[in-house]
């Protein structure tokens, strides 16, 4: 028994000398925050941004739920167009919860709107 007393000293000592890397700097961030952009419409496409990357999503009835992630703060830029005249609500959320913008508004055939909305990481 007095024999693995300087083992566990030992092994305690050479673990608690280990040093963790600290990640390189250029490495690219984990994106971590995942938020939510809903698109209720008939007949729409949304065009968006996320981190300099284009997406694309066409809706043919109905409403399509599209997460984002990202790790730090920036802008969703959206474009909707309307391929019918009809109401479409447009709901983006945050990685918290917390409703960024939440509208429901008349549109019409063809019609195309850009939208910036400001997700924050406070």
């Amino acid at each position: 028994m007095r024999a693995l007393y300087p083992l566990l000293l030992f092994v305690v000592v050479l673990l608690g000398s280990c040093k963790k890397e600290a990640l390189d700097s250029d490495a690219p961030e984990v994106l971590k925050n995942a938020g939510l952009l809903r698109v209720e419409c008939n007949k729409c496409v949304i065009n968006y941004q996320v981190n300099n990357k284009d997406y694309q999503v066409r809706i043919d009835r109905g409403s399509n739920d599209i997460a984002f992630f990202y790790a730090d703060g920036f802008n969703l830029i959206t474009k909707v167009l309307s391929k019918e005249e009809q109401k479409i609500r447009l709901l983006v959320m945050d990685s918290f919860g917390r409703v960024v913008s939440n509208e429901l508004k008349d549109w019409t055939e063809g019609e195309s709107r850009t939208q910036t909305f400001v997700i924050k990481i406070k």
